[in-house]
């Protein structure tokens, strides 16, 4: 069945336009997010040796679409400066589900709706929401952990500030094989300094002028 998103597939601008659109829905902080996702996680893909367009093309889409499932999670709760309580982190974690069962309402191809659903999997099967491990788990979605991962953890969220790139990195190295696949963490760091760059220049466009 032809999906109403078969234009990202296309590469077509109005096709990235709606998706951009949906992820500026959810919030401006997480539409950076997202666009920086997008970006770094095509770079990761390639270090990984994905070359085939459809799945880079989903990769793509679902860095930016990873988070649309928030759209249905009261915004207190993603703006909590705290940690979240047991029970609100349980329904946090619902994003996931509730954003793969929108892209399937709106006909999405599959492999873009696993890389939605299962980007919180972890590599030993103690990840959300399905327990899935290692290969199990859509390739698309292995990559786009480590690069949520990494994103979130080198920017300014609302319970604590960005942490430096090399610290980021220490962390996903020490997770890879328990949270991570280790041949994408790897390749991750094969590709980081790239992708430090990237936040390095982010952050200067930041800083106000002298």
């Amino acid at each position: 069945m032809r999906s109403t998103f078969a234009a990202v597939y296309q590469g077509r601008r109005s096709a990235t336009a709606l998706v951009e659109g949906l992820a500026l829905a959810i919030d401006r902080d997480t539409l950076a997010h997202s666009c920086r996702m997008r970006a770094n996680a095509i770079a990761l893909a390639g270090a990984v040796g994905i070359a085939d367009a459809h799945l880079l093309a989903a990769i793509a889409a679902g860095a930016l679409l990873h988070d649309i499932g928030k759209l249905a999670l009261p915004q207190i709760l993603l703006q909590k400066p705290g940690p979240l309580a047991p029970h609100e982190f349980e329904a946090v974690k619902r994003h996931a589900v509730l954003g793969a069962q929108l892209l399937v309402e709106i006909r999405t191809p599959d492999v873009l709706v696993g890389i939605v659903r299962h980007h919180h999997e972890n590599w030993d099967g103690t990840g959300y929401p399905d327990g899935l491990a290692e290969t199990a788990i859509p390739l698309g979605a292995r990559v786009l952990a480590i690069i949520d991962c990494y994103d979130a953890l080198t920017s300014d969220r609302p319970y604590r500030r960005a942490l430096p790139c090399d610290r980021a990195v220490e962390m996903i190295e020490l997770r890879a094989g328990t949270m991570y696949d280790p041949a994408i963490v790897r390749a991750f760091l094969s590709v980081q300094p790239v992708l430090a760059a990237v936040a390095d220049d982010l952050a200067a466009r930041k800083e106000p002028a002298a």
